[in-house]
């Protein structure tokens, strides 16, 4: 038995900015202690540097007199315990502990000396050197030669003590900052929890609306930040409200569209239940078929209405005159039926949009031109592509045309002309419109070019990438 994978536990926003903000504050607190380390460790090199040579300049001084008095270059050196120091001078070297140290030279001979430090040669040149004592330990030492004398002084202490005070310091800086980490967390916590505040008040106020209250949100409310996404909102809460509108007056529309067709199809069904001539029967189920066929054909236009909305975007680039030769074959009993010619003129290939809108427009179009042309007539079909890259389709029929004033309101949907004949529910026209601004192109009505009677539809479609 296979287990389920656990669900990915995703991170609320707070605390995902905090976390973002956290880890943001422990880089800069890290940042800021490195930077006080390396700081004071160079400032500390350079502060116990300028006392190493401020201490050889003040041993050369308290020296002096002392070194004078011993001419013989060959005599033992000297140590701090010797009875050669005054009291004043074994005060001052004193100060010098464990963890320093001092030679004097003269003539490349060691004459004086501390009993501190590590074992060193004579000094070839002046200036600082790092030196290893055997026992491990390390030691910066500098050297001092006395002008017009053959005589180097060389003080040093032990780079452990730099360390240790470098450390001390660095523990004084961090110790704060680590003590100031949780402090910031929590004042951080509480910042983010009330700069969202708004935002959870946004939340719970679309979470207070209902389908019947979608009425845009006041912008004056809810900080400049929210701005956009309170007008992203609005322009979402309009859109659904024309979608909630236009469902309810499609549903109207349809209810009021089929009312009829089926009032008329249960009135035949009485009639013909009550007809005992088999004559008048026959004619009553004719005009019950005829019924139910209105009825279905309504019905499959208001389906299509239904399913356009759909269909934006959702098909590959089809060909334009693939589909308007098929429409032409599926209508071609209907043509041969009222005995109208159907006449295409087009290229070879006609690249446009979704196939099936291409083919809801050509049928629709080629459809109405038939039901309105004469007996005997001839519904022509041309297919261009221009020069700037679209796509056009135009359908001629000889029938009565439609008025200039009438042309915007026929491509509503369910109206139908005063006094006009026919079988049609008043929808072949508002589809196309529809299908056509799904597919970004342009519909046309107008009169025929060569001023015969008739209604000359364009349709411009953008090519295909």
């Amino acid at each position: 038995m296979s287990r389920r994978p656990r669900p990915i536990r995703r991170l609320s926003l707070v605390a995902a900015l905090f976390s973002r903000m956290g880890a943001l504050l422990l880089v800069v607190v890290a940042s800021v202690g490195l930077i006080a380390f390396f700081t004071a460790e160079s400032r500390i090199d350079e502060v116990y540097d300028g006392q190493l040579i401020i201490g050889a300049n003040v041993l050369r001084t308290l020296m002096a007199e002392e070194l004078r008095g011993r001419p013989d270059a060959d005599a033992p050196p000297l140590e701090v315990d010797d009875a050669l120091l005054s009291p004043e001078d074994r005060r001052a070297f004193d100060d010098y502990a464990a963890w320093r140290m001092f030679r004097i030279w003269r003539d490349g001979a060691l004459v004086l000396r501390s009993d501190t430090g590590p074992p060193v040669a004579y000094p070839t040149s002046d200036g600082f050197t790092d030196v290893t004592a055997p026992d491990g330990e390390d030691w910066r030492i500098y050297a001092l030669r006395v002008p017009g004398h053959p005589i180097v002084v060389q003080v040093g202490e032990r780079a452990d003590i730099r360390s240790v005070l470098v450390g001390s310091i660095a523990l004084g800086a961090a110790v704060p900052l680590l003590l100031l980490i949780p402090l910031v967390a929590g004042l951080i916590w509480l910042a983010l929890s009330h700069g969202l505040s708004a935002l959870r008040l946004l939340v719970a106020e679309l979470g207070r609306r209902t389908m019947r209250d979608l009425s845009p949100l006041s912008l004056d409310p809810w900080p400049p930040d929210l701005h956009p996404l309170v007008r992203s909102i609005n322009r979402l809460l309009e859109r659904i409200e024309r979608a909630v509108q236009y469902e309810r007056s499609f549903l109207d529309n349809a209810a009021h569209q089929l009312r009829t067709p089926l009032a008329a199809v249960k009135l035949q069904a009485q009639l013909i239940a009550q007809e005992t001539d088999a004559q008048e029967r026959a004619i009553l189920v004719h005009r019950l078929t005829e019924s139910v066929d209105r009825a279905a054909a309504l019905t499959d236009s208001l389906l299509t209405l239904a399913r356009l909305e759909a269909r934006a975007g959702a098909g590959p680039a089809g060909d334009l005159r693939v589909e308007t030769v098929a429409a032409m074959a599926d209508l071609s009993p209907l043509a041969a039926r009222r005995v109208v010619a159907l006449d295409f003129e087009g290229p070879d290939k006609a690249p446009a949009g979704d196939p099936v809108l291409l083919r809801l427009v050509a049928s629709n179009l080629i459809e109405n031109a038939l039901k309105h042309s004469p007996r005997r007539s001839e519904v022509r079909v041309e297919l261009a592509c221009t020069a700037d890259g679209e796509v056009r389709l135009t359908v001629t029929d000889s029938g009565p045309g439609i008025p200039a004033e009438d042309r915007d309101k026929v491509l509503q949907r369910f109206y139908r002309r005063p006094g006009e004949s026919g079988t049609g529910s008043g929808l072949g026209l508002s589809i196309v419109a529809e299908a056509v601004r799904l597919l970004n192109g342009e519909l046309v009505l107008g009169d025929r070019p060569d001023g015969a009677n008739g209604l000359c539809v364009s349709v411009r479609l953008p090519a295909a990438a």
